[in-house]
């Protein structure tokens, strides 16, 4: 697979066509998980996309749009304008290398510019195809569904927390565990921070975590992720 460690030469021997770039972000997930979390989900999918489709995986987008996060410590984001501008020189830098398709893999809910981005560089580059998906939608899926044991997860989850437990389980905090669902939702994050709602940061049931679901639950997640992003370079392009 080719990816932040191969090196140019290994890189233009292999004259791949699709790149994945993933994108998520540094804020907190209550008190039990690192703020790399969507980072962290990040990676894991785009790695087993980018082994099934031969593509090179990009560094993951650490630090993105998180001011529902705001008022306490422990969170660092950018406007929507500057990741719009930042992510758009990318993709510019993509097509002048001649790539041919680019994955967008974002894992944090608050990169609401994407799926414009998205549109914008499609209409501006008719020869670099770009395709925007957000792995968590999968979660409404019967094969997610049927896992889980809380109806919500939004962040620092059942869902989250199972992920970290399967890839990452030396940096979840097990003690610290604490759930917390909102009478509210997740809309709310738009009008004031998270803390407004939830007094941990927490927006669901993360007890109900498992390494177990978190295995199978990523593998549902890169293969839709994989399906999707294949059905719109074909139906889309």
């Amino acid at each position: 697979m080719l990816d932040m460690f191969s090196t140019g030469k290994e890189i233009r021997e292999a004259n791949p066509e699709t790149v994945i770039l993933p994108i998520g972000s540094t804020e907190q997930h209550g008190p039990h998980l690192p703020v790399a979390t969507d980072t962290l989900i990040a990676d894991m999918v785009a790695a087993g996309m980018a082994e099934k489709l031969n593509a090179v995986r990009l560094y993951t987008i650490p630090v993105t749009t998180s001011m529902e996060h705001r008022d306490k410590k422990g969170s660092v984001w950018v406007t929507s304008p500057v990741l719009y501008q930042y992510l758009e020189s990318i993709l510019d830098s993509l097509h002048e290398q001649g790539y041919k398709r680019v994955i967008l893999v974002v894992t944090h809910g608050g990169v609401m510019i994407a799926n414009p981005l998205t549109r914008e560089i499609n209409h501006k580059y008719p020869d670099m195809h770009v395709v925007c998906i957000n792995p968590s939608l999968f979660t409404a899926e019967p094969e997610i569904q049927s896992l889980l044991e809380s109806k919500v997860v939004i962040h620092a989850c059942e869902v989250e927390t199972s992920l970290l437990l399967h890839k990452h389980p030396d940096l979840v905090r097990k003690e610290l565990i604490e759930d917390c669902v909102p009478e509210v939702s997740n809309d709310y994050m738009d009008y004031r921070p998270i803390f407004q709602y939830s007094t941990n940061g927490v927006w669901g049931s993360p007890s109900f975590a498992t390494a177990e679901k978190g295995e199978k639950i990523l593998q549902v997640m890169i293969d839709k992720s994989v399906a999707l992003a294949e059905e719109a370079f074909r139906k889309g392009f």
